[in-house]
């Protein structure tokens, strides 16, 4: 289904783009995924060998790019398995990137419990009693594939939403172990931000932490769940009004705003922080390019989307109570994923955005959000 999205920037409508689909080119990433029986991928060396390029990076978003040895390096003794025999990856939402033919996109949602001796790059975990059972957030992962069919790159470990799971919001191997009650180091894990929140919090320049309770996926019942035209009908609305920003109503009185730094935001507090921003009479020439809305398999009446900003710094951008001169310069940021969920009136009671895909894309050193405008 096409659904229409009318900018009011520029009164022009575009598509609101579905997934984009290419069997062969899916068929080889899931068949890559195949060779790791349920784990992330494979960690065995001949597999890996056989399968990589030997351009081949890795890129997480701490971690890389590493090379084809060094992946198999760090990977010779995983064997998650064996010490997470239901572990599985529930890999889902299989699509092609909309500017690159070779580079498939796909979300993973890990789970699993710990029942056996995990070993990892000198870490050796034994299970607890009673054994642990973790989930991790939404991830965005992605695989590109040469022209021979090699793997060529993989980007993983990119949190969708850090509501989800019981790994404190991280993803990939660094949640899995957080999950199981075996975390590295904050500094090996976390940003910067994170590392300084309780001493900012402390000093008074930083917000208390959110109720725990905001921090929860709202949870419906599948028989509130709605058609997939009605979730794209009420998603391309949200957007069309700068997220309901410009018809209020459309956000129900329990709405929250989630993103990877900002908020739980309630209603109140996202319209006014929203609302004093300028965005459009900043940038002009600002695109959202939407793109890959596709209805969530797991959480009843949330769609998710994928948008690119990008803009030309014309006039002054008022943003988080501080004006900016225009510098005339070009913003172009990563690719960000975002969700809307409705309740069964169809009023959003849930926003996430900002959660970056790509850090080595756009020109905000991966930032996202407000951060990277």
């Amino acid at each position: 289904m096409l659904v229409l999205l009318v900018h009011r920037s520029c009164g022009v409508a575009s598509p609101l783009a579905p997934p984009r689909v290419n069997d062969a080119t899916i068929a080889k990433a899931r068949a890559y995924f195949a060779l790791g029986n349920r784990e992330l991928g494979p960690t065995n060396a001949a597999d890996l060998r056989e399968a990589l390029s030997e351009d081949f990076e890795f890129v997480a978003p701490l971690v890389g790019p590493l090379g084809k040895e060094a992946l198999i390096g760090a990977t010779a003794s995983l064997d998650l398995e064996a010490a997470i025999p239901d572990f599985d990856a529930r890999y889902h939402d299989f699509r092609i990137d909309a500017d690159d033919p070779n580079r498939v996109w796909c979300t993973m949602r890990c789970r699993g419990t710990h029942t056996g001796t995990l070993n990892f790059g000198g870490i050796q975990a034994e299970a607890k009693s009673p054994p642990v059972a973790f989930e991790s957030p939404p991830e965005a992962v992605s695989l590109r594939f040469d022209g021979a069919g090699k793997l060529r790159e993989i980007t993983t470990g990119y949190p969708m939403d850090r509501r989800v799971g019981t790994t404190g919001g991280l993803g990939g191997l660094f949640g899995v172990l957080e999950g199981i009650g075996v975390p590295l180091p904050p500094v090996v894990t976390r940003s910067c931000g994170d590392l300084l929140g309780p001493a900012l919090r402390l000093l008074r320049l930083a917000p208390p932490p959110p109720e725990p309770s905001l921090l929860e996926v709202p949870r419906l019942a599948t028989s509130d769940a709605l058609s997939e035209e009605r979730l794209l009908e009420l998603c391309a609305a949200l957007l069309e009004t700068d997220y309901g920003a410009e018809r209020p109503e459309l956000l129900a009185d329990s709405f929250t705003f989630t993103g990877p730094v900002v908020g739980p935001l309630r209603k109140a507090e996202f319209l006014s922080s929203y609302g004093e921003s300028n965005l459009r009479e900043a940038f002009p020439d600002l695109e959202y390019s939407y793109r890959d809305v596709r209805v969530c398999p797991f959480d009843v009446n949330r769609v998710w989307y994928t948008y690119s900003r990008s803009g030309t710094h014309s006039a002054t951008l008022r943003l988080l109570g501080s004006s900016y001169p225009p510098t005339g310069k070009r913003w172009e940021a990563p690719p960000e994923c975002g969700s809307a969920q409705f309740d069964t009136e169809g009023r959003c009671v849930a926003l996430t955005g900002g959660y970056v895909m790509d850090r080595r894309m756009g020109n905000t050193e991966g930032l996202g959000g407000a951060q990277g405008e």
